[in-house]
Order: structure tokens, then C-alpha cells, then sequence
């Protein structure tokens, strides 16, 4: 027999909980407190909601990777997080314009959201339970939540808004051999000459890079990925290039690669930066990932997924600046190759690998670094939860295997393939069906959307 859902006004019941209290969760939050008379709660074991991963770096040379134009945590209000900015003391003197071009620090924009969440009206309502959940099951037409101390909540609708999960390394590290990227305090805690070796060369290398270097970091820097290839830098004055991407749709893989090499191309014989190009894609990219038959998304995993994303996810010029100055003085290079064996090694480490066209090497470094980003597959997913909510049934893998499946705004599908009423998800998780969807222009608008989704299952009960 299914048990009976809690009276509303019984202790530890709430309407909705978030869990994951990153950009991601506070922004749902924020929405679902618009809605007078919802009690939200906001599971968050960093104690500070709305920083996650990537806002919680203490770290002034971890800066945004798009201008502050472009980082409104609200689609209606294109300006807010430059109003904001305005308002705030390292902003002074300084120029709207110069305002908006800017690369913030990251922790300025946590604290950016966090200021947003605290300031609404409600904000006193939401309770927030500084501690991980392990555990969901179904209850009725809700949910119970276990907590990692055995305490339980009981919810209506649940949002999962777990963010960017960590991978672990190829080939695995003995515990303690190796440091992971998003650990802030033991990258900057590298001894200046200190041997570094990265595994990974995507955005979680440049942060370590910047943070080395911002140490006065003296040793060498060796980061190994099996493309060898590294975030490309924002032009400024980039714009869209004019023109639809109608003509990409029926497209597959190469001869769309074809296509957008030729619209760079265009730009730069128009004085305009190779960026254009791209830029012209952005609003469409989950259009054209959909538009794809199984079989063309599995070639561009295996043939242009890593090339996509050099040159869509850039990063800032100043901070392009510093990686290459550190690499023409010899204090960094990057290589392409691949993993096959980490090990402790008399105090130091060592690292087994073969570069790409060569022989196996073995180098020793006295530091590595974890730097491979986030998972995306719910089979290696790290950490209790979503193994457990997997083993219920509760979810299944997505589209390639790639996050969860889902439909619509979010709406979670289990492993029947039927939605889970009350369950909602969105950001990293949705990267099978959406593709496009860690960057805050597209997660400021999942979360409103998400919310009005929630906000409407629980009226129509």
C-alpha cells in the first residue's frame, strides 16, 4: 500500500525542494518564491547558497568566461548583473561601458546571486538545509528525502540541480597522489617549485594555470589531454554574424564543420574576428544537436566534439595572455596523449602515459592535478545520490548516455521512459537532450521555466 502524503502544515514538509543550491538551484528557488504561498527548500551542503562549483572559488584571477553584459541572471532584465555591479565598490569610477566588457571574478558573480536570492521579499520562508540529500523515494504523489545524517524532508516536487559533477582521472590515482581542480585551497596551496602535472586542458586547467601563476608558481607545468588542445580566447567587439542557420539543419557533421570553417573564414576576410562565426550558432545550438539522427551525434562525439569546444567556450584575452606568456617561458606546456597509469613514487608521483605518435613515457612530477571537468555520464556519476535514485528507477541515462533523459522544461523520465510526476531537472544534466546547457544565458532561462513548470504541476494536484 502507498503511503499517504503529509497534511501540508505537518513539520519537515515542503512544497518543493531544490536540491543543489549552486547558480542553478538558487535560481529556481528565486523564481518559485515569487509564487506567494510555495515553502521551498534549498539543500546545499556548502553552507553559502548560489556559488556551486564555479562561484565559490575564493580567487580573484578566476574571472567570468563571458562579459558581464551577457551574465543577467534574468532574461527580462538583460542588464542586472551590470546594474549590480554598479552598486558595488571595486566598480567605482569606472564606465558603463567598461562595466559591461569587463570579465568579473567569479566570486563576485556568487555573490552577485547570492545578493539577488537574499534580497527577495520571501527570501526568510525558504528554508535552507546546509547538508547533501543520499536519497529520494516516492511517497504518494511526493517524495521523501534522506538527508547524509539520516534526517528526512518530505516533498510535493523535488528539482535535481545537482550542477557540474566532478570526473575522476583515467586510469585512477592512489588516494592522496593526486589534487582535483575545483579543490581551490590545495591548488593554491602548490609549493611555488613545485613539478605540476594536469591532466585535462579544458577550462579547469586554465584555472589552475591562473592560480599558479598568481603564486609565483616557479616549477614546470606539464597538462597531457588526448586532443592537446586548449580554450581559444573571446575577441572583443565580437557580434553574431548576420544570417540564420537554416541552411545547417539538414547537414551532418562534416559538411556543417565545412560550412562554419567558411563563415570564419567570411568574417576574417571582412576584418571581422573568426568569433562571428560562432556567435552566430549560439541562439541555435540546441536546435541543430536535436536535429541530429543518433548516428551524426556519436560522429561529432568522436570527431569534432573537442574542436566545438575550444572554440565555443573561450576564455577571456587577458587570461589567454597569461597561459601563453607562461608557455613561451618555458614554464608550461601541453601535450596530447593519453593516460594509462598514475602511482605514488618515493614522495613524488608518477605518471605513465604515451604521447600522441609516440612511445609510452613515464614523467614524475611531484603534484597531479585532476583537471578532466565535469562527468557526464549517470553510469560513473560520483557521489550517493543519483546512483541511488538510478538504482530506483527513478532515472535513466539520456540521450548517448550523456546526463539524464528528460523531456519538455525538464521534466525527469524514469527507467520506463514515463515522467516521474513532481520530479524536475536542469543545467548539466540535461546535456543529452539540449547539449547546450552549462552557460548562464541558457540556465537563467531553464530555471524560470522550470519553475513555472513546478509551480503548475502543484496547482493542477
Amino acid at each position: 500500500m502507498t503511503a499517504a502524503v503529509p497534511a501540508p502544515d505537518t513539520p519537515g514538509f515542503v512544497d518543493v525542494l531544490v536540491i543543489g543550491g549552486g547558480a542553478c538551484g538558487a535560481l529556481v528557488a528565486l523564481h518559485l518564491l515569487d509564487q506567494h504561498g510555495v515553502r521551498v527548500a534549498l539543500a546545499e551542503p556548502r553552507h553559502t547558497p548560489a556559488r556551486g562549483a564555479a562561484y565559490s572559488t575564493p580567487r580573484a584571477e578566476h574571472v567570468l568566461n563571458v562579459n558581464a553584459a551577457r551574465m543577467s541572471a534574468f532574461d527580462g532584465v538583460p542588464d542586472d548583473f551590470v546594474a549590480w555591479l554598479r552598486t558595488q565598490p571595486e566598480s567605482a569610477g569606472l564606465e558603463d561601458a567598461a562595466l559591461a566588457a569587463q570579465f568579473a571574478p567569479r566570486r563576485v558573480y556568487g555573490r552577485y546571486l547570492q545578493a539577488r536570492l537574499d534580497a527577495h521579499p520571501a527570501r526568510a520562508s525558504m528554508a535552507l538545509h546546509a547538508e547533501a540529500v543520499v536519497d529520494l523515494e516516492r511517497q504518494g504523489t511526493g517524495f521523501i528525502a534522506t538527508f547524509a545524517s539520516g534526517a528526512q524532508l518530505h516533498a510535493r516536487a523535488v528539482v535535481l540541480a545537482t550542477g557540474n559533477l566532478p570526473a575522476a582521472l583515467p586510469g585512477g590515482a592512489p588516494v592522496g597522489a593526486s589534487v582535483e581542480a575545483w579543490d581551490y585551497e590545495a591548488v593554491a596551496a602548490i609549493a611555488p617549485d613545485a613539478d605540476v602535472g594536469i591532466i585535462g586542458a579544458g577550462l579547469s586547467m586554465v584555472d589552475v594555470l591562473l592560480t599558479l601563476q598568481a603564486n609565483g608558481h616557479r616549477g614546470r607545468v606539464l597538462a597531457i589531454s588526448r586532443n592537446g588542445l586548449m580554450p581559444l580566447a573571446h575577441a572583443p567587439g565580437t557580434v553574431p554574424q548576420a544570417g540564420g542557420v537554416d541552411a545547417l539543419m539538414p547537414l551532418g557533421v562534416r559538411v556543417r564543420m565545412r560550412m562554419l570553417r567558411q563563415w570564419a573564414a567570411d568574417a576574417v576576410a571582412q576584418g571581422r574576428p573568426w568569433q562571428d562565426a560562432v556567435e552566430r550558432l549560439r541562439p541555435h545550438v540546441r536546435a541543430l544537436w536535436q536535429a541530429w539522427p543518433e548516428p551524426e551525434r556519436r560522429r561529432f562525439l568522436r570527431h569534432a566534439v573537442r574542436q566545438w569546444d575550444i572554440h565555443r567556450h573561450r576564455i577571456a584575452p587577458g587570461v589567454a595572455a597569461i597561459v601563453d606568456d607562461m608557455a613561451a617561458a618555458g614554464r608550461f606546456s601541453l601535450q596530447a596523449g593519453r593516460l594509462s597509469r598514475i602511482e605514488a613514487c618515493d614522495g613524488r608521483v608518477s605518471i605513465d602515459w604515451t604521447p600522441r605518435g609516440g612511445a609510452p613515457v613515464t614523467t614524475v612530477v611531484d603534484v597531479v592535478i585532476n583537471a578532466t571537468g565535469m562527468e557526464k555520464r549517470l553510469a560513473r556519476a560520483p557521489g550517493r545520490l543519483l546512483p541511488a535514485l538510478h538504482a530506483r528507477g527513478l532515472i535513466a541515462p539520456g540521450p548517448l548516455d550523456l546526463g539524464l533523459a528528460t523531456r519538455g522544461d525538464g521534466e525527469v523520465l524514469d527507467s520506463n521512459g514515463e515522467v516521474v510526476p513532481g520530479l524536475w531537472t536542469l543545467g548539466a544534466t540535461r546535456i543529452g537532450d539540449l547539449w547546450e546547457t552549462v552557460a548562464m544565458p541558457e540556465l537563467r532561462g531553464q530555471a524560470e521555466r522550470v519553475a513555472v513548470g513546478v509551480r503548475q504541476a502543484l496547482a493542477d494536484r
